[in-house]
């Protein structure tokens, strides 16, 4: 080998050498780019798993700082007017809740915004006077069984009932599974049909006071003990007796929509009771449309009984309340992005505010003195949902059978919000009374509102309850 040969050998290995490193360099690199790929991704991951318990547990917050604010305006302002009990008693409590948590969160490195964005109009029912039993205000009419509430959403139904007199396991489970007996009984009926009767009796056996709970058919019935001579129940949100967590309440309001309550031998026991209900007929009727609908069903389409009075303290009383408020929520942090819009409902029964409404309704008078009824009724409904599917009118006379309907045409009605008319006639009816029955649903659910007019041919409600 001569040295020119030995120096290209040498030259070709340095170059191969340094190819070999240049080659290991870039793959090097090519793992790297993809590790760093690999972790950003489960970085990504964790961070928006992170993210999403951020932003739960802010919303959890703010849902139940805005159930307070809920529940305080209603009883602390109870009697007021819808709109004063909106604008300057919940708003207000609500903006003191968002400047409290901004400033809270503000040291965490999180930026917050809570914005009220509307409420339900509702009503409370509320008995506060523990001397009295469970009737209604004109209890002279219904006795101890009456209907407490006609067809809607509850929420917040909180009650204390003393027996007045014992009884037995036996008759009460008589009376829970469609017999007769004699203790105090509340029973709640879903729109589903689904219906639960609940009794608060003492034991005449060890003197100890019980909630009894049936479904209605069932046959079965369970119980739970109070811890003295009386009992407080919840029966919606979390179900208790005497604050203890009560299993055999937990299916009483699980049903979602609306429900009728029933009092069943309220003269047999004393206590309080408090509830909230949704307006039947929205924010645009009068206060007086769930005692119109309450009164009709206890003392009958002339509504000659008041069931609930009209001033605070009377007991029992109705009074406007705020069922339900809607807030706009924006979560910034350095992990974490949310905006949302949600819906507070504290303690209601079920879990859906979804039923269509009939939001107003009013009568035109079309009789006439050749003998026939005559009626057009214009009216707006609404649909949370957004698939409102149909309108029906039903005219009825004052024996309870339906002389007429008219309903709209499926291609006049749909979406969230519709307005309309619709006309009944009655052949020889004229100087008769009767009811007006507007019912709207949207295919899975329906609500219906009722008027009385006479058929006079003039505009005078005077028919109409409450009286």
């Amino acid at each position: 080998m001569t040295a020119r040969s030995g120096r290209r050998d040498s030259a070709r290995g340095q170059l191969l050498l340094l190819g070999g490193i240049v080659l290991a360099m870039i793959f090097i690199g090519i793992a790297l780019v993809l590790n760093g790929s690999i972790f950003a991704e489960n970085l990504a991951t964790r961070q928006s798993g992170g993210a999403s318990a951020e932003v739960q547990e802010f919303r959890s917050t703010v849902a139940d700082g805005v159930g307070d604010a809920i529940g305080s305006t209603n009883q602390d302002r109870a009697g007021e007017s819808f709109a004063t009990l909106r604008d300057d008693r919940y708003q207000p409590r609500v903006e003191i809740l968002a400047d409290q948590l901004a400033n809270r969160r503000s040291l965490d490195g999180e930026a917050i915004q809570l914005t009220t964005d509307g409420s339900r109009p509702g009503t409370q029912i509320v008995d506060g006077d523990a001397s009295t039993d469970f009737t209604p205000r004109d209890a002279t009419t219904t006795a101890g069984d009456w209907t407490m509430v006609a067809s809607a959403h509850i929420r917040a139904f909180e009650l204390t009932a003393e027996p007045t007199e014992p009884d037995s396991t036996s008759e009460v489970t008589t009376q829970l599974t469609g017999g007769t007996g004699d203790a105090f009984e509340v029973t709640l009926t879903a729109a589903t049909g689904t219906a639960h009767e609940v009794a608060v009796y003492e034991d005449s056996d060890d003197s100890t006071v019980r909630v009894a709970v049936s479904e209605v058919g069932s046959g079965a019935v369970r119980e739970c003990d109070a811890e003295g001579g009386d009992a407080t129940v919840s029966l919606t949100g979390r179900p208790t007796v005497d604050g203890a967590y009560c299993d055999a309440l937990g299916p009483v309001a699980e049903a979602s929509g609306t429900y009728e309550v029933n009092v069943t031998n309220g003269d047999l026991a004393m206590g309080t009771y408090r509830l909230v209900v949704d307006r039947t007929d929205g924010p645009s009727a009068s206060e007086e449309s769930l005692d119109e609908q309450v009164d009709r069903v206890n003392y009958g389409a002339a509504c000659s009984g008041t069931t609930y009075a009209a001033t605070v303290g009377n007991a029992p009383y109705s009074a406007p309340a705020i069922y339900a408020g809607t807030v706009d929520l924006s979560y910034r942090s350095q992990g974490a992005e949310s905006d949302a819009t949600v819906q507070v409902v504290p303690e209601q029964a079920g879990d859906s505010l979804d039923t269509p409404l009939v939001t107003s309704l009013d009568v035109t008078d079309n009789s006439a003195t050749d003998g026939d009824a005559s009626f057009t009724v214009a009216w707006t409904v609404e649909d949370p949902n957004g698939d409102l599917d149909e309108v029906t009118l039903e005219l009825v006379d004052s024996s309870g059978t339906v002389v007429d309907t008219d309903d709209t045409d499926d291609a006049d009605i749909g979406g969230e919000s519709e307005t309309g008319s619709l006309s009944v006639t009655d052949t020889d009816g004229w100087d008769n009374t009767y009811d007006l029955a507007v019912t709207v649903t949207d295919g899975m659910a329906e609500r219906t509102r009722t008027v009385t007019h006479d058929a006079d041919g003039d505009t005078d409600t005077s028919g109409a309850c409450p009286l």
